[in-house]
């Protein structure tokens, strides 16, 4: 693939493209909250420059205003759990084989039993018309066009019938929901992503509670999207905070009110990815929200392997899923080869979003 032809509809395309190893950095760990950031070489960034995830990672936030960039950035606590996620990679180390014969080999696989170009998707973050004036249109065509999966967070700022109409008829695409305390808004999401085409529900189950991040980002950062509305959400704000009496129960409720597989989001060990199961899961995907939650868990590619392995043993039709760190190609085969069914990537997909805006790169 000729890198230097593709343009920025396809910004989202040029981050899986480019996948490579890369060396760790923590910017926000280095920049005070609001700073002035001015990183060197890249005055004149473009996609041409763009080399990996760590150009993505360095140029992108200097073309922010400091809360949209702050809120990329920042995690929970002390960011320990943000930090680890990435440091855990290096630590799995791959075995090389040679002479394997390497031809008419693909990246194609099942997910769901439907096809897709690449085991590796967007995950659900909100907020992208923040990032880029297509927002998650532009995101959903970019990974559409790789055939890879898009989930579209509920609390989008694009409605899930606007980012339907804006892929191919055969694009997959998954919506995500949490369980909020007034149910009458989860039948609303359900029912508007069976109509529209949306082949999966992803249920986010590791908030219960909003926890903080750095530089109080979440709650200024959700004050700026509620500026601009929530489509999906036919309710007022207050219906929408976190419902912290969910059990597993509230998994079979919503498996019984829909046709669509359920993919519950923010596993984090063996025993509740088995009671997931056992509520009518459909697959499993493993979480802390990037760093974003609950400070000081374990990275997501440590429990991978123990979460698989349960599961396979004892529901070998469910598929597992995993996001958070994954910064190259190399971080994508070792989640796959520990088990996962495929990959899920935010922080990048926002990276490559801000990207867009640079005035060389061809609009959507």
């Amino acid at each position: 693939m000729n890198m230097k032809k593709i343009c920025f509809e396809e910004c989202i395309v040029t981050l899986f493209c480019i996948l490579q190893l890369t060396k760790a950095q923590l910017p926000e760990w280095k920049i005070p909250c609001g700073a002035v950031y001015k990183p060197k070489n890249c005055e004149n960034a473009s996609l041409e420059t763009m080399k990996n995830i760590e150009d993505f990672e360095r140029c992108a936030p200097a073309l922010l205003d400091p809360l949209s960039r702050d809120y990329i950035w920042a995690g929970s606590g002390n960011g320990q759990t943000l930090w680890e996620n990435k440091e855990a990679y290096k630590r799995i180390w791959i075995k090389k084989r040679v002479l394997k014969r390497m031809v008419n080999y693909t990246s194609e696989t099942t997910v769901l039993g439907q096809k897709v170009g690449l085991p590796i998707g967007i995950a659900p973050t909100a907020g992208h018309s923040i990032f880029h004036p297509e927002g998650e249109k532009g995101t959903a065509k970019g990974a559409s066009s790789m055939g890879a999966i898009i989930i579209l967070n509920s609390l989008a700022l694009r409605s899930l019938e606007h980012i339907a109409a804006s892929v191919p008829a055969g694009a997959v695409k998954w919506m995500q929901t949490y369980i909020y305390p007034n149910r009458n808004i989860v039948i609303d999401i359900v029912r508007r992503a069976e109509r529209t085409g949306y082949n999966a529900l992803v249920v986010t189950v590791d908030e219960p509670y909003e926890f903080e991040i750095k530089c109080n980002v979440r709650s200024r950062f959700f004050e700026k999207e509620v500026s601009v509305g929530f489509p999906n959400i036919r309710a007022g704000v207050e219906e929408i905070l976190a419902d912290p009496s969910l059990t597993f129960d509230d998994i079979a409720w919503l498996v019984n009110i829909t046709r669509l597989p359920i993919v519950v989001k923010g596993i984090m060990t063996a025993e509740d990815a088995k009671l997931a199961a056992e509520a009518g899961a459909s697959a499993i995907y493993v979480s802390n929200h990037g760093g974003r939650e609950l400070d000081g868990c374990l990275p997501t590619i440590e429990v991978l392997h123990e979460i698989v392995s349960t599961v396979n043993s004892a529901y070998p039709s469910i598929e597992v899923y995993v996001d958070g760190g994954i910064r190259s190609g190399s971080d994508v085969f070792k989640a796959l080869a520990l088990g996962a069914k495929a990959v899920f990537i935010g922080r990048p997909a926002l990276w490559g979003l801000t990207m867009g805006v640079k005035k060389e790169l061809r609009k959507f």
